[in-house]
This record gives C-alpha cells, sequence and structure tokens, in this order.
C-alpha cells in the first residue's frame, strides 16, 4: 500500500522531443517521473523559526523517504547527513529509485540538545496515528506542532514505498521496523553487521509509542518503515560505515524488487 499520490511529470515523447506517433501505433503510456533536485528546499519551519530542509536524489520509480534525525539529542546518523548526501549522488548508486531525505525534523531541539522541540514536545509521538493519546509531551492534537506539520504535508506528497528514519538507543545499535519490513529490516542488519556485530533487527521496542511515525505509517498506512538506532554515543565514524553499508544493502534490494 502506498500513501496517496499528488501530481507526477509526464514523458510525453521518446524520439526528437516530438509529441507524434508513428503510424499504426497506438500513443506510448505517459510515465511518473520524480523530479531531482540536489538543492535544499525548505519545507518548513520549526517553532523558533528554523529551516526544515529536504532534498530529492534519483528519478527511479521507487521511492524512498529518508528522515535523518527526529529527536534533538540523538544526532549519531544526522551528523553524517552531508557525507551521504555525496555518497548517495554518485553515478549508479540510485538505479530504479528516488530518495526524498530531510535533514532534521526538530532543529530546534538539536540547537538545544534536547529530545523534544521549542515547546517541549516528543515529535516522534505528534504524529495522526490511530494510538495517538494527547498529553503535554506528545502535544494538544496530531500534528499541533510546526515540525511534524511540514513534514507531513512532503511526506504524503511524496508518496513513499519505504520510509526510514535515524534514532539512538541505549540498546543499539539495531533496526526496528513497521509494517510489513521485516525483510527489509534484516537485509540492513546484516549488510551493518559486517561492520559492526551488534547490529540486529527487532520487531518491537517494549514499550508503547502512541503517536510515533512508525505507528502512523507502518501499522496504520501498512507502509514499510525502518527506524535505525544507533548506539546512543556511538562515534560518526562507526555509525557512518555501518549505515553505508546497510543502506547500500537495502537501497540494492528495492531496486531489484522492482517488477
Amino acid at each position: 500500500m502506498r500513501l496517496r499520490i499528488i501530481g507526477c511529470i509526464c514523458l510525453l515523447a521518446l524520439a526528437g522531443g516530438c509529441a507524434q506517433t508513428r503510424a499504426g501505433r497506438a500513443p506510448e503510456p505517459e510515465l511518473a517521473v520524480p523530479v531531482e533536485s540536489r538543492a535544499p528546499e525548505t519545507i518548513g519551519r520549526s517553532v523558533d523559526g528554523r529551516r526544515i530542509e529536504a532534498v530529492t536524489l534519483g528519478r527511479g520509480e521507487t521511492r524512498v523517504y529518508l528522515l535523518c534525525g527526529i529527536h534533538g539529542d540523538e544526532r549519531s546518523g544526522g551528523e553524517n547527513f552531508d557525507f551521504l548526501l555525496e555518497w548517495l549522488s554518485e553515478p549508479g548508486r540510485l538505479v530504479g529509485l528516488t530518495l526524498r531525505l530531510v535533514r532534521d525534523v526538530n532543529p530546534d531541539g538539536s540547537a538545544r540538545g534536547t529530545r523534544g522541540n521549542a515547546n517541549g514536545v516528543d515529535l516522534n509521538r505528534n504524529w495522526p496515528a490511530a494510538n495517538f493519546q494527547a498529553d503535554p509531551s506528545r502535544g494538544p492534537h496530531p500534528l499541533s506542532e510546526p515540525e511534524t506539520l511540514a513534514v507531513h504535508a512532503d511526506l504524503i506528497d511524496f508518496d513513499p514505498e519505504v520510509v526510514l528514519v535515524f534514532h539512538c538507543a541505549r540498546g543499539g545499535p539495531f533496526v526496528n521496523f513497521d509494517g510489513p519490513a521485516a525483510e527489509q529490516a534484516e537485509v540492513f542488519a546484516q549488510a551493518a553487521r559486517s561492520m559492526d556485530p551488534r547490529w540486529h533487527s527487532v520487531a518491537e521496542m517494549g514499550y508503547h509509542t502512541p503517536g510515533s511515525l512508525g505507528s502512523f505509517v507502518g501499522v496504520d498506512r501498512g507502509v514499510p518503515i525502518l527506524t535505525i538506532e544507533f548506539a546512543r554515543g556511538q562515534d560518526a565514524e562507526s555509525a557512518w560505515s555501518a549505515l553505508r553499508a546497510g543502506l547500500a544493502a537495502l537501497l540494492r534490494e528495492l531496486a531489484l524488487a522492482r517488477p
């Protein structure tokens, strides 16, 4: 199941920029082509007015949405954003794929070193999931925060087939998943283990997560979502090597799975 599709750019002709068809042949079908743009795009602003930026890479049909940080005190993966962007831009890296990368859902929290945003709301508990429960730490209602409101709109517009989000955990590193993503989680974890034997996949976090992105995307929407949990305090170099290995294997798997 995919999130709803909004808009497309169409290929109208294959030869000479002409829209004519050859005699006796039916017109070619129109094809949806995602738009690639390495230039950072501001999709919204935080409570304190900081930019929330996204970048689109690739032109393939399979769409992957990657959030490089949502808790301000969990930056082990997100601090490698520039390396990740350069690596993903290498020729042949994204055959058949389009990636949408959000640099940081919570720039205020990252600046403050806090889990929540400037309002003290945990942005990973503020999504319009069926299990959302109002609370000062989760917000009075889903998408009450400008950060989740902006990213939610961007996520729906992009209409991904797979979602990934970076976190850190004391029990990390591991890959948690929601929705039909067990096989994809194991593909990532197995490849990451070549760099760090601690990586593994887990189906349950062991605690309730009302209003989480995983609940909204994976459980309610049925879209595979992987939560990449680096070890808390993990150094950037080891996090990057494992991320690169895991992501390379996952992207290959997604490309091969396309009919």
